[in-house]
Order: structure tokens, then C-alpha cells, then sequence
């Protein structure tokens, strides 16, 4: 199959519906031996009314399809071209489906002998993807795609993918390619017989830099030491300007200045540095130094993994190449956040008939001979996938112990060691000698680690994982364990476990009628379940799995059970007792800081860290021991974002019809004015989804695509498709409030409904002014921030809150913001403002 020709197709179409919509352009190309040799694409006019989504989406409008051939026209020649071939596509279900249906409504029977998914191939062969859209493919492959959902670049961009996954199928060892062949029997389209062509062929082991665990391979661990020469601040910094080229800034070295003074010092420091100032080069700078003078490690520790990640690859990596050394430097995290070894045996072994899992056994093969770190962050499990190896995890016993040891072992010879807030209690149980921790984001920091410290369980989680058990008749624990022991047993077995499944029910029952007392009483007959589940399988023959996996729903019980004894949860009821979450709260905030401290010195970092002329809020961290405090601003930070306040919208209320209409109609103004983008926040879905009932009836908006998050939507995805679009609406809840990115030159505006203040925990105003108050200012000035990245950008934020203008905290909002830039008016400003923007 690997030597024949693969017929790459693309189409783009008027709609989703093969029985109603049309092809509107075919995109073919033509690979063998792994090399382009074809071509051909056509617009096609059976259709040339097109929708405004489908316009802005392919870039493709009705005049580009006046004089173009119909389908049928073409229909002989694309046939032909397809003939013989592998039938290849980028979701090929979608572009066979709609061709199978044009052929046949031309009389010409289509049938390929085979059919390959990309999508499916990427997913299993390019294990660290976490989406696969062809655009973002092609850009983290570096591969050409200038114009994304037009069916000639598409159908290009595929082929050059293909060609890629081609080349690395073949060089797999033929013992890793044997056990894919059998794992992909079951998939739907015919990957398996491109898996037997190439193991038929293979006849080198491939494997001197691999090992065997068990019965797959992993890649044999590597290690390197390289030592730091003596450089101080000024000579690393001046090494970098120099590399970089970029401009030197006074501010930015004397960031780097204070951080090695104060690591040099064993002092507590807390820094506000200003976007734009540099701070990640700056503190990297600083802890390079301070261990080449002192030899001393430092442990840095940032908000997200994401930003982990850039700090070792894009800036850790630039300071390697301006002094032209290494910089020996690992990633840390918690032990249970590397794969188990263990837990991979035991899903191979499993049978299985759902794709998602066969994928995740495929993918997790695949990924086992590249990665160097085995951190399961890089494979991005999710769904499906995440419940089964964590599953297999806990069945197996186990913990990532091979991989973990090897990351601890990079840790003790490195330099600098980086980790993010949720781990940072984990890395600081095992790097016992580390007496330096930079916070870079240190905003996060309580937000992180208050999320460490509990543990999350809701009635479909649970009835999931004993359902894993399963029953006599079903291919799951209890049937295996029953396969190697007395059938005598199965009844009660059996029996223990519809108690338990009906003991949940009655767990989560209590809980949304708030009877407490009942609750206890079913935790503990739970327990007694579980405890005589444990006993009758204890010690027979290969009991591991099952009693591992029972056993951790003991302790899930126990833990509940003490949550709720000593006062240390929370719920979020809901009349649907199936969606109830109860969390627990596993310590205390001072236990951890001891934990992680130890008498070291804590640098924390932010750009928006002083609150209100101070920084009480970071009492939870530094407690009695002050901090030495140090603030950078940029007094013209936002000289060019405009803060526009309407005075003519009615004070919030989500039951207000005038106030939602208020929204709609300013949302209007704005797109009249400026013909450009726009992205809306809410701070809850139900007027979210008012005010997109609202806009329906409204003319304005019928240009624009209108992107509408709904609950469990990713904001990522959204986002990527908002910035896709030239017309575009977004409305959105503030899970967007970090992380955005408004793509393109020129003018950003984006509206806020209501400024960014979270759930009240406590009602007194001391929680309010030290904890809710700095958390709402963070973000507010993050989202202020990402509409204005580059000097040459013209920001606007528009908020309908008023309470801004009148409240004690506006100062703290309102920092960095020229007088003249906060705005207060009506229609009428508004219309004025746009103008000169």
C-alpha cells in the first residue's frame, strides 16, 4: 500500500449537509514515493449564493464562481484522477462523503480500494499535538499554508503532511510497527493494511537508542553536566544585548540587579514590573549569575505550563546561545505527572474496541520512543483518554517511577530547574537543598495553590470508575479477575457492587437535600462496601488490578469522609444532584508555605502584583517576614487604550430588559462605526445568552459571523476561530479574561459587561479587600494588556460596569490609566470616540 499512489483531496462546500449543500471547489493532489507528482483543482458553480460565514471562512465569493464548470462537467476527469489511488483527506469521512454523493448524482459509481484519515494518522503519529485543525498542523510543521480553508492550498498543505507522517511510519523499528498493525485492526478506515505494508518491509530493528519495558520500547535516558563560568549581571546582560540585538534597557537590568541582590542576600522580595520591561530575561539572567558565582541552584516557578515550557525553549534558550554555552536546566513537576509504565502495559493489554482508546494505545507507543521527559502533559490527554490511563494508573499500583527518577536525577545536575505554581509544592518535597524560588507571575500563585490543596469529586466521576470493575458479562476487571479465580465468588462480588453503585446514589442524594447526617451514615456504609469487596479478593490469584482499584475508592470515601468531619470542603449544589461537586480540602496554606519555604528566599514577580499602594496581599506567603518591595511602572503603559464607560446604560441587572438592550445597542454602535471584529465578555452565561436572543432580531449583525461560547466549550478553540475570521463577533465568559490573543494590526476593542471580581468566598470586607479585590485588579489589567501588545496599538475597553467611577478601589483598577484616557459618555461620545480611534 506504502508504493501506491495517495490521491489527496480537499473540497470546500456551502454547508456541513452532503444531501443539501454543494461542493464550491475540488483541491486534488497526487503523492507517490513520497513526493508531489500532480495536481489539479477548479471552483465549481453549482452553487454561487453564498452565505457570509462561508465567504469569510474560504475567502471565496460568487464572483469567483460565475463561469466556473459544474460538477458534473468535471466529474469524468476528477474520477480518473482518483482512480487507483488511496483516497486521502483531512477528516476523509467529510470530503468522501460529499464526493461518493456528486458522483452519484452523475451516474459514476466512486468505490477507492482504501481510505486514509490524516487526522486519524496525526493523532497516533504526532502524539504531542493537542489540535488538529490542518492550520495549526502546518504551522507547528512548518509547513507552507497561506490561505487555510481554500481546497488548492489545503489539499497541498495535506500532502506535504501525509508525505511527513510517511516518512515517520517507515522508520519505525518493525516490533513497535507489529504491535500498531494489531492494535489498528479495529479503526474505521484502513490504516492497518498502510501499517502491515510497511512492518512487511521493515528489516531494521531501529532500536540502539531505545529500550524494552516489558512488551513495547521506551528511549534510553540521556544525561548532560556542564558547568557555568563565573559571570556576573552586567556581563551576561551585555552578551545578550549584544546577541540579541535588541535595544538596552535600564530598567531591565536593574530588574536583574535587584533579584541577584536580594538572592545574594537570602532576603524576601516582591516586585510589580510592568509589561514590556523584560522580566523573564531579567530574573533568568540574574539566577545564572547567582549560580556561577555561588553554585547554588534555583528553583523558578511560574503559572502555567505553557509559560513553563517558553521559559526552557524560547527565552532559557536565547541566553544559551548569547553566551554560547550551556545552561543544564530541567523541568519538574509531581511525581504522578510522568507516565506509568506500569499503567501503558496494562491498557495494551486490554482489548478494546473504541477508536478513541485504541488511538490513545497507539498514540502512547508512538510517543513512548521520542520523549526523553515522559511528563503526560506533552500528549494532552483528554476525555476518554484521561479516564482510562488513570484508570490503568490506579490498577496498576504504580506511579511514573522510571521517568520521575530520571527528571529528578536532570533536576540534582542542573542549574536552574523550572516548574509552575500547581507543582511547585510537589518539586519543593524532593530538591531539598534549593534555597532560591523565583515566582515569576506570582499574581497565581494563591489561586494555584489553593487548587493544589483540594481534590474535586462529583456522582459521574465516581459512578464511572466502578463501573470500570463492571459485571461477569462485560470484557473489564471483575471478568478478568474471575478468569484466574473461583467462580464461586462472582455472585457476591456482583452483589457488592450494585450496593455500592446504589450507595452513590444515595451519597450524593444527602448531599443535595443537605441532610449531613445522612450523608456520614452513607459514607460509612460505603466503606464498609469497599472494605468487604477488599477482603474476599485479598491474597487470591492475581488480585492486584482489581483490589488497587477498589482500594482507591476506599480511600476516595475515607477522604470525603474526613473532609466533611473536619470542616474542609465546599459543595456546588445543584438541583440535578448528578452534576453536585464536592470538594475537598486536603491543607492548610501555612502547612504548604513551610513545605515549600524552609527559610529560602522568595522572589515574587508580577506586572500587576501592588494593590492599592501596597502588597498585604501576599501575607498568605511572607506572613510575619516583610518583604522587601520594589515596583517598575511605565506611567505610559496605556497611553494608548482608551477606557470608555457608558453613562446611559442602566446600572447591571441581568433581568433588566433595558440593560441588556443597552448592551446590544452599544455592540451595534461599534460595528456600524468601525466594520471590525469584535469580542464581548460576561461574567455568566445566562446573560450571555440574552443578549445573543437579542441580537438575532437585529440587522447589524447578519454580516457577522457571531461565535457564542456555551458551557463545556473551550475558550482556546474560540478563540483560534475568532481570529480566523475578518467579520467575526465573539461572545464569551471569562474564562477569557487570560490568555488573549486578538490577532491582527491596528484597532482592538473588546467590551466588558462587569468588572472581573470572582465568587464572593467570605462576605466581610477584609476577604474582600485582600483577596477578591487583588484577583478582579489582576485581570482587569491583563485584559487591559492584551489589547495593547505593541506600541503601534491603539487599544479600547469598554465596560459597562459604573460602579468603577464611584467605588474606593478605582484607584486600583484604574492604575497606569491616563486621566484623559477613562472616558465617561453616551452614544453619541461613543460614535466620536470611534472615530478618532
Amino acid at each position: 500500500m506504502q508504493h501506491q499512489k495517495f490521491a489527496v483531496v480537499d473540497l470546500e462546500t456551502t454547508g456541513n449537509d452532503r444531501n443539501r449543500d454543494s461542493i464550491i471547489q475540488v483541491g486534488i493532489v497526487i503523492v507517490e514515493n513520497l513526493k508531489i507528482v500532480d495536481q489539479y483543482t477548479t471552483f465549481l458553480s453549482d452553487e454561487v449564493m453564498l452565505s457570509p460565514f462561508i465567504q469569510d471562512l474560504t475567502g471565496i465569493d460568487s464572483g469567483m464562481l460565475e463561469g466556473a464548470p459544474k460538477f458534473k462537467q468535471v466529474a469524468k476527469h476528477i474520477s480518473s484522477m482518483l482512480e487507483g489511488c488511496v483516497f486521502t483527506a483531512h477528516n476523509v469521512e467529510f470530503d468522501y462523503g460529499f464526493l461518493e454523493m456528486a458522483f452519484k448524482s452523475c451516474g459514476i459509481s466512486f468505490r477507492p480500494l482504501y481510505l486514509l484519515d490524516t487526522v486519524e494518522l496525526s493523532k497516533i503519529f504526532l502524539p504531542t499535538l493537542e489540535r488538529f485543525q490542518l492550520n495549526e498542523i502546518a504551522q507547528v510543521l512548518d509547513l507552507e499554508l497561506s490561505n487555510a480553508h481554500r481546497a488548492d492550498e489545503d489539499a497541498r498543505a495535506t500532502a506535504e503532511l501525509l508525505i511527513h507522517l510517511l516518512t515517520k511510519i517507515t522508520a519505525l523499528d518493525t516490533e513497535t510497527l507489529k504491535l500498531l498493525y494489531h492494535l489498528s485492526k479495529p479503526l474505521k478506515f484502513n490504516l492497518s493494511d498502510l501499517i502491515f505494508s510497511v512492518a512487511a518491509e521493515s528489516t531494521s530493528s531501529k532500536t540502539t537508542h531505545l529500550e524494552r519495558y516489558g512488551t513495547f520500547h521506551i528511549r534510553k535516558a540521556t544525561t548532560k553536566r556542564a558547568s557555568v563560568a563565573p559571570m556576573s549581571v552586567d556581563e551576561i546582560y551585555s552578551a545578550y544585548i549584544r546577541w540579541s540585538h535588541k535595544d538596552f534597557r535600564a530598567d531591565q537590568l536593574h530588574l536583574a540587579k535587584e533579584i541577584f541582590e536580594a538572592m545574594e542576600r537570602s532576603e524576601n522580595l516582591a516586585v510589580e514590573a510592568y509589561t514590556g520591561i523584560g522580566k523573564t530575561i531579567a530574573f533568568l539572567i540574574a539566577a545564572v549569575s547567582y549560580h556561577s558565582l555561588y553554585g547554588k541552584q534555583v528553583l523558578i516557578s511560574t503559572s502555567k505550563k505553557i509559560l513553563q515550557n517558553q521559559i526552557i525553549k524560547d527565552e532559557l534558550a536565547s541566553l544559551k546561545a548569547a553566551l554560547g554555552k550551556d545552561i543544564p536546566t530541567a523541568s519538574l513537576k509531581g511525581k504522578d505527572n510522568y507516565i506509568d509504565l506500569d499503567a501503558v502495559e496494562l491498557l495494551l493489554s486490554a482489548e478494546e474496541d473504541n477508536t478513541e482508546i485504541i488511538q490513545l494505545k497507539m498514540k502512547l507507543l508512538v510517543w513512548l520512543l521520542e520523549t526523553e521527559t515522559g511528563d503526560i502533559a506533552e500528549i494532552h490527554l483528554r476525555g476518554p483518554e484521561k479516564s482510562y490511563y488513570r484508570t490503568a494508573s490506579i490498577q496498576s499500583g504504580t506511579l511514573g517511577e522510571i521517568f520521575f527518577n530520571r527528571a529528578l536525577k536532570r533536576a540534582e545536575e542542573s542549574t536552574l530547574i523550572v516548574t509552575n505554581h500547581y507543582f511547585l509544592t510537589d518539586c519543593a518535597e524532593y530538591l531539598q537543598d534549593v534555597e532560591v524560588l523565583i515566582i515569576d507571575e506570582a499574581h497565581q500563585l494563591k489561586r494555584a495553590l489553593d487548587e493544589r490543596l483540594k481534590v474535586s469529586y462529583g456522582y459521574q466521576d465516581m459512578k464511572f470508575f466502578i463501573g470500570q470493575i463492571g459485571t461477569t458479562n462485560q470484557e473489564r476487571l471483575l471478568s478478568s479477575y474471575l478468569e484466574q479465580n473461583d467462580a464461586a465468588d462472582a455472585e457476591m462480588l456482583e452483589d457488592i457492587l450494585k450496593r455500592i453503585n446504589h450507595n452513590i446514589d444515595n451519597i450524593f442524594s444527602a448531599i443535595s437535600a443537605g441532610n449531613r447526617k445522612q450523608l456520614m451514615a452513607h459514607l460509612e456504609t460505603g466503606s464498609r462496601h469497599a472494605s468487604t469487596f477488599l477482603g474476599i479478593v485479598r491474597d487470591t490469584g492475581d488480585y492486584q488490578a482489581i483490589y488497587n482499584h477498589m482500594h482507591h475508592y476506599a480511600m476516595v470515601l475515607k477522604q470525603i469522609y474526613e473532609g466533611l468531619q473536619n470542616e474542609r470542603f465546599s459543595l456546588d449544589v445543584d438541583v440535578n444532584f448528578q452534576k453536585i461537586k464536592i470538594h475537598i480540602q486536603l491543607d492548610d496554606m501555612e502547612t504548604i508555605k513551610e513545605r515549600v519555604v524552609r527559610g529560602s528566599a522568595s522572589i515574587l514577580l508580577s506586572g500587576t502584583l501592588e494593590v492599592n499602594g501596597g502588597f498585604s496581599h501576599l501575607d498568605y506567603w511572607f506572613g510575619e517576614h516583610e518583604p522587601r518591595t520594589k515596583v517598575f511602572a511605565n506611567d505610559s503603559l496605556f497611553n494608548s487604550t482608551k477606557l470608555f464607560i457608558p453613562e446611559d446604560v442602566p446600572d447591571y441587572n441581568i433581568n433588566d430588559d433595558a440593560f441588556i438592550s443597552s448592551i446590544v445597542e452599544y455592540m451595534a454602535v461599534y460595528l456600524s462605526e468601525t466594520d471590525q471584529k469584535l469580542m464581548i465578555l460576561f461574567s455568566n452565561y445566562e446573560l450571555l445568552d440574552k443578549v445573543y436572543e437579542y441580537m438575532e432580531a437585529i440587522e447589524t449583525f447578519e454580516s457577522f459571523v457571531i461565535l457564542r461560547q456555551t458551557r463545556g466549550m473551550a475558550s482556546d478553540k474560540l478563540l483560534s476561530q475568532f481570529n480566523q475570521l475578518e467579520r467575526s463577533i465573539l461572545l464569551g465568559t471569562s474564562s477569557f479574561n487570560e490568555g488573549i490573543n486578538i490577532e491582527g494590526d491596528g484597532l482592538k476593542s473588546l467590551m466588558l459587561t462587569k468588572l472581573p471580581f470572582p465568587v464572593p468566598k467570605q462576605p466581610d470586607f477584609r476577604h474582600f479587600y485582600k483577596n477578591d479585590l487583588p484577583e478582579a485588579v489582576f485581570q482587569f489589567r491583563q485584559i487591559a494588556g492584551r489589547i495593547h501588545r505593541k506600541p503601534s496599538d491603539k487599544g479600547l475597553l469598554f465596560l459597562f460596569d459604573k460602579r468603577l467611577l464611584s467605588r474606593r478601589y478605582k484607584n486600583a483598577f484604574l492604575k497606569y490609566f491616563p486621566d484623559e484616557n477613562v472616558i465617561e459618555g453616551n452614544t453619541e461620545s461613543f460614535k466620536a470616540l470611534l472615530r478618532d480611534l
